[in-house]
């Protein structure tokens, strides 16, 4: 590998049969004979294993730390599917840290502080932690909260959730600090990123609030049981104009609701909550995060060219955020439920107009199961959302 006189940024995919073999391919189009100062691998459940992890972590030289997930299906600039994307940046003026927590180690908070802790070997000026966090949990706000505890309000927080291919079976991480390579099963992964020039962060969805705003009156966590005072499924049925016996049909009910979200009020616009069950005897809904009694909420309903958009979007908001500075790449961490809503030709027009808004700059990411923002407040946990990350 050679050292770059030059900093860099380097995207790889492979769609070959063979995981091993498709992960050092796209590890190879990544690097092209650069030594690395991160390697990032995101894998379709079928190439997610120990070969396969070994292989990327192979063909960059070893000792070079990586993180990765397994997903609900990678891109990048040739296109999308199940394969195996690879990314990769070095160059001078680049820190890297990273930290693996395995799953039942301890609580999600705890996770999120002990993984984001990797950030105490970053002393750039730009500084980020790159989190990688597991789909199947519905708190997953909580590691969030403990990585900003770490973290503080100056430094941001991006990333996803690892995704199984919406199975909801078991999701894995893949590890190397430098020395060997380890896959864990729906553990937390988090990576400081320091770099001598900025780094800059995109959100964006495109559903809009519609209707009159509701109040949370009765919540725990992720279940909602009154809006407004009301049975918050009754509420839920009349406002997304949905057949009354909907609920009666699991499937059917899930296939409607997780793209009808309700939207919370933020002072950065709405952050959504993605409905997926209902509770017919109780009168309740349930979402994949918690939802706080109190809150404002709206019905959100899709703006068809803003939810394709939305990726372009994010990707030229963080762009943007870079201060002038050209950017060298772009992760991109779009939800998995997102397709539902886009169908096979919407999500390729939403390939098209990412490509289109970078310009021939590198990018790649997955479908996540949430997607990780977090700028200002302790909140930061997303769905329905696309998040991006621009290296200057």
């Amino acid at each position: 590998m050679d050292e770059s006189p030059e900093r860099w940024f380097g995207v790889g995919r492979s769609l070959l049969g063979d995981p091993a073999e498709a992960g050092a391919a796209a590890a190879r189009e990544a690097l092209r004979d650069r030594r690395a100062s991160l390697l990032v691998v995101f894998a379709s459940l079928p190439y997610a294993t120990q070969a396969m992890a070994e292989a990327v972590h192979g063909a960059a030289g070893g000792a070079v730390p990586m993180i990765g997930c397994s997903t609900a299906g990678e891109f990048g600039p040739d296109g999308r599917g199940e394969s195996v994307v690879v990314l990769a940046f070095g160059g001078p003026g680049f820190q890297t840290s990273v930290r693996a927590v395995p799953a039942g180690s301890c609580d999600l908070r705890e996770a999120g502080m002990r993984a984001a802790a990797c950030l105490d070997d970053i002393t750039s000026e730009h500084r980020t932690v790159l989190l990688l966090g597991d789909g199947r949990s519905s708190d997953q706000q909580e590691m969030v909260r403990g990585a900003y505890a770490v973290a503080g309000a100056g430094v941001p927080l991006v990333g996803a959730c690892a995704a199984d291919g919406l199975t909801q079976t078991s999701t894995r991480h893949f590890f190397s600090d430098g020395a060997g390579v380890q896959v864990l099963t729906n553990g937390v992964l988090a990576a400081a990123l320091g770099s001598a020039a900025p780094l800059g962060i995109g959100l964006a969805h495109g559903w809009r609030k519609t209707g009159e705003p509701m109040v949370v009156t009765r919540s725990h966590q992720g279940k909602i049981f009154e809006l407004d005072g009301e049975r918050a499924l009754d509420v839920y049925l009349r406002r997304s104009g949905a057949a009354a016996d909907l609920p009666s049909d699991p499937g059917a009910f899930f296939a409607f609701a997780t793209v009808h979200p309700l939207g919370l009020s933020r002072r950065t616009g709405e952050d959504l909550r993605v409905i997926f069950a209902a509770d017919v005897a109780d009168g309740s809904i349930s979402g994949l995060a918690d939802t706080p009694e109190g809150a404002m909420a709206w019905y959100m309903e899709v703006d068809p060219e803003a939810v394709t958009g939305a990726a372009a979007a994010a990707a030229a908001q963080a762009v943007d955020a870079l201060d002038g500075a050209d950017p060298l790449g772009v992760f991109v961490f779009d939800c998995c439920v997102r397709g539902l809503a886009l169908g096979p030709d919407g999500a390729d027009a939403a390939g098209r107009q990412l490509a289109e808004a970078l310009a021939g700059v590198p990018f790649g990411g997955f479908y996540s199961n949430g997607e990780i923002v977090r700028t200002t407040g302790a909140k930061g946990m997303h769905h329905l959302t696309v998040a991006a990350l621009a290296v200057g």
